[in-house]
């Protein structure tokens, strides 16, 4: 069996963590294990916003502004983690795109508001910034060492 992790943001993610318990047989081989994923450290916090500045500053990127860079990534880095894992996201991602998707401006506006890392964990925090990382040093945009922040470097 497939391991499952269930991050209780919302009720409908906890209603359908309770389901999904509730469906698996008490034979003794399935271990159930409730823990805390903690949110995202400020450290993980500070190096995200170090490295928006870092490719504002770079003349590589395709904006000057930390807050443009901010959209970018939350689209490439942000949007694939929230659809994996946020049933309530990916109802309103997918419904709002059907309308919006030839609509720039629209999907700048939902980009701004409706993508947040703040309820990110840590272990979805490190996977958005390992994204960041992989992808501007390939486009040959230098980075802060994250070991500057105390955070190892992406595998």
């Amino acid at each position: 069996m497939k391991a499952k992790s269930f991050y209780l943001q919302n009720e409908l993610i906890r209603s359908n963590a309770i389901s999904y318990i509730e469906d698996i047989e008490c034979d003794g081989k399935t271990k159930v294990t409730i823990s805390n994923a903690g949110s995202k450290s400020s450290k993980q916090r500070g190096l995200q916003w170090r490295w928006y500045a870092d490719v504002a500053k770079s003349g590589k990127g395709n904006s000057d502004l930390d807050e443009d860079v901010d959209l970018e990534c939350k689209w490439i880095f942000a949007r694939p983690i929230l659809l994996r894992d946020d049933d309530w996201f990916r109802d309103l991602f997918t419904m709002y795109m059907a309308k919006y998707k030839d609509d720039p401006e629209r999907i700048k506006w939902f980009t701004k508001h409706m993508i947040h890392t703040e309820s990110f964990n840590t272990s979805q925090m490190a996977e958005y910034l390992d994204g960041m990382e992989k992808y501007y040093i390939s486009h040959d945009i230098p980075l802060t060492d994250p070991r500057e922040y105390g955070l190892k470097r992406a595998a």
